[in-house]
């Protein structure tokens, strides 16, 4: 049986091959053909690079025979996920190894990001926060290509920070993976994915009503929603989470261009109002943006996003203020 990788393989495209991962997990013998392949983005990537890799590892653990063929060099989308170390990724042998290839402003390859060794009790949260920073603006400077204080390198960073924290503070993992491109007319979109339990696992474990994961995403983008920040109590909240981080992500992203954001069963897609969902299979979550272009102030966009998040939560009775962190650019 085959397998066949899009022709254009983007956030649209992977639904599908994502299905036809799930059907043939005990066929006996399945090659996944990548010939038709002519485009590829960074959430495709990552996200249905994810799929595959825990794909093969089912199978292998099985018995089952798994081929790939069509993958060629001198095809120019091919090359890219050759040296972004895609199939290095899901267990392929082509290609350079996740980290191997250091990124340039046009790219950001497949990263491998670990937790911090920050002990919050010991060290304070402060340094918790720093390294944080630490790794986001490390990683935005390579799409924005330099590191100074500019208004991309802010809103990149801040992406970035927030989607990390989220994984780290939430998804019960000690690892996840990013990746990102910058294209000629100046868009960037940027991923990251973590392979945990699932956010309607973290975030509405400790409720009576079974887990559901449009519920989840629903709750989690709300303002003033987190697990943390409403069901574990002060001292339990060792994070200072407030609620607010993919608040702010998805209403930046939807505004200067489109989010998604999936989880379990499901996937939200954002773009200006609009937040429609769609049916997916992902064990874990991610959350995927492409910016047009970056705000010419994030500071006060930032402020503005926050004030309208917390005008929100105070309409529904939740008093709660976005923290600190939140606010921190």
């Amino acid at each position: 049986m085959d397998i066949f990788i899009p022709k254009s393989f983007d956030r649209a495209s992977i639904l599908q091959l994502l299905e036809d991962l799930d059907a043939t997990r005990d066929v006996d013998s399945v090659t996944v053909d990548f010939g038709r392949l002519k485009y590829s983005t960074p959430t495709a990537m990552l996200v249905a690079g994810s799929k595959l890799r825990e794909w093969r590892e089912y199978r292998q653990s099985c018995g089952y025979k798994s081929w790939q063929r069509g993958i060629d060099k001198y095809v120019q989308a091919h090359s890219y996920l050759m040296h972004l170390g895609f199939f290095d990724f899901v267990h392929i042998d082509e290609g350079r190894l996740v980290g191997e290839a250091k990124g340039s402003i046009r790219y950001l390859p497949i990263t491998h990001i670990v937790r911090p060794q920050v002990n919050i009790d010991r060290d304070g949260l402060e340094a918790w926060y720093d390294a944080i920073l630490d790794i986001s603006r490390s990683l935005a400077a390579v799409v924005v290509g330099a590191g100074d204080d500019s208004e991309a390198l802010r809103t990149y960073a801040y992406c970035i920070r927030e989607t990390i924290r989220n994984v780290f503070e939430h998804a019960e993992v000690d690892e996840c993976f990013i990746c990102g491109q910058r294209w000629a007319n100046g868009e960037v979109e940027i991923v990251i994915i973590d392979e945990g339990v699932g956010l309607a696992a973290t975030l509405i474990a400790d409720s009576e009503l079974p887990d559901d994961d449009e519920r989840a995403i629903r709750m989690a983008v709300q303002p003033g929603v987190s697990r943390t920040a409403i069901g574990l109590g002060k001292e339990r909240n060792i994070y200072g989470n407030s609620g607010f981080g993919l608040f702010v992500l998805t209403e930046l992203s939807a505004s200067f261009g489109w989010f998604v954001f999936g989880s379990g069963s499901a996937q939200m897609i954002g773009q200006k109002n609009t937040r429609r969902f769609e049916s997916t299979s992902f064990k874990g979550t991610y959350f995927g943006l492409r910016l047009s272009k970056v705000p010419h102030s994030f500071s006060s966009l930032l402020d503005d996003i926050i004030q309208s998040g917390e005008d929100e939560a105070n309409m529904s009775g939740n008093r709660r203020k976005a923290s600190g962190m939140s606010k921190m650019i």
